[in-house]
């Protein structure tokens, strides 16, 4: 008997779990309160990154915490109430801010982007969108000799995990990207690393595969999991995932994929998962008169990075550290844009307003990819902070190798639940 497995959250790390779980063999239900791809995974850069290892938390970061408290960049903003109501959290996310601790999370994340990159180029080519798909690497760029100083250590993770990557000066910088305006005096470039003109159309086509397949997408929020036993056994078929129209849906096994909501919805069976989320923003401008940019820039020094889409170069933020559905704040992006506007010369916004999504972020910056401690037939998948996009098939990989009891295509232990108390 085919067994049935409901995916919850219709981010792209769902849609690949939903996509690599139904090639094993298994009858699948992906469900969302909304259309796929159409939260977090929305608004990302469009970085198909196999070169983003090192983690936030690192000694970087206690060096630059000074600074950072001022809460005026727009790399960083935080709601000193919320940082108060989690200081415990915020202790234990600065406490893993050691050099050893960077290289560890570094190689578990090269590890898993590296399968996910391979995957991805398969699906892309599969689903017919090549058209969205660009192999220019991942460009890095610094305004100061001291900001490029600063990233030592993250050329040491990158050295040290084998990403390939190349170091060029301000001249090297004009021939690369013409468009951009000579302020930057260094750059680095990720060169394997590639990216995609419009994320949502990326998760789009893996959907259409899915449902070619013969998957099911069901609109709807899950308000309630639980799980039935039979005379104190396992019942098969045993899980009952409850939606906010009055139905359920059954099922042998769950995945919870559901982002910035998993720690909830983890809750409601007794978890405590030890996630908060960065808050992030974008809008899309104009480009300026200049020729087109070829990949991804991430701006160190102002905060921001300009990727160029099939809607126009899309300006997106740092980290905001805030309540998960607190009142948005635009002050990051208003910055970011007048940034990208004065000194690159981009036009006028397209989009109606701006955008803001939620990346699920856990104390140790790894993401949680394992079976849950106490109950048969439940995985967990969430936690990618803001490079689910690069780590999403690999995560489907290995939740679907788990759930038919076989080794997973790399070490997971780095990802484990037991890691934590929960």
């Amino acid at each position: 008997m085919t067994e049935k497995v409901v995916v919850i959250g219709g981010g792209i790390v769902g849609v690949c779990t939903a996509l690599e779980a139904q090639r094993a063999g298994f009858e699948v239900v992906l469900i969302d309160r909304q259309t796929p791809g159409r939260e977090t995974s929305f608004g990302n850069a469009g970085v198909l990154s196999e070169s983003s290892v090192a983690v936030l938390n690192t000694p970087s970061l206690i060096k630059a915490l000074p600074k950072l408290l001022r809460n005026n960049s727009v790399s960083f903003r935080y709601n000193p109430w919320f940082v108060l109501k989690n200081l415990v959290w915020f202790i234990r996310f600065l406490s893993h801010s050691t050099r050893k601790r960077t290289m560890y999370a570094g190689h578990a994340l090269r590890a898993l982007m590296v399968i996910s990159l391979s995957r991805h180029k398969a699906l892309i080519k599969e689903a017919e969108l090549t058209d969205i798909f660009r192999y220019q690497g991942w460009l890095k760029v610094f305004r100061t000799t001291a900001a490029f100083k600063n990233f030592k250590l993250d050329m040491a993770v990158m050295e040290e995990t084998g990403v390939k990557f190349s170091v060029y000066d301000k001249d090297q910088i004009r021939q690369l990207e013409p468009g951009l305006q000579p302020i930057y005096h260094h750059a680095l470039m990720a060169d394997d690393t590639c990216g995609v003109s419009n994320p949502a159309t990326l998760t789009d086509g893996y959907v259409k595969l899915f449902l070619d397949a013969g998957g099911v997408v069901a609109r709807a929020s899950v308000t309630g999991l639980d799980q039935r036993t039979d005379g104190g056994q396992t019942a098969t078929n045993n899980w009952c995932v409850h939606t906010a129209d009055g139905n359920t849906i059954m099922a042998d096994k769950v995945v919870l994929a559901a982002g910035a909501w998993a720690k909830e919805i983890a809750s409601w069976l007794g978890y405590n998962i030890p996630m908060l989320w960065e808050r992030g923003y974008h809008r899309h401008l104009k480009p300026s008169s200049a020729p087109p940019l070829n990949r991804a820039v991430h701006d160190i020094d102002g905060g921001f990075v300009m990727a160029p889409m099939q809607t126009g170069v899309r300006i997106t933020t740092g980290v905001e550290m805030a309540d998960r559905d607190a009142e948005n704040n635009y002050a990051q992006l208003d910055a970011a844009i007048a940034d990208a506007r004065a000194n690159h010369g981009y036009g006028a916004t397209v989009d109606d307003r701006p955008w803001m999504g939620r990346r699920p972020t856990l104390v140790d910056s790894l993401p949680i990819l394992d079976k849950a401690p106490r109950h048969q037939g439940l995985y967990f998948n969430f936690g990618h902070h803001h490079i689910g996009l690069s780590m999403a098939p690999g995560s489907g990989q290995v939740i679907t190798a788990l759930m038919q009891e076989k080794q997973p295509p790399i070490d997971i232990s780095p990802f484990r639940a037991t890691r934590f108390p929960l």
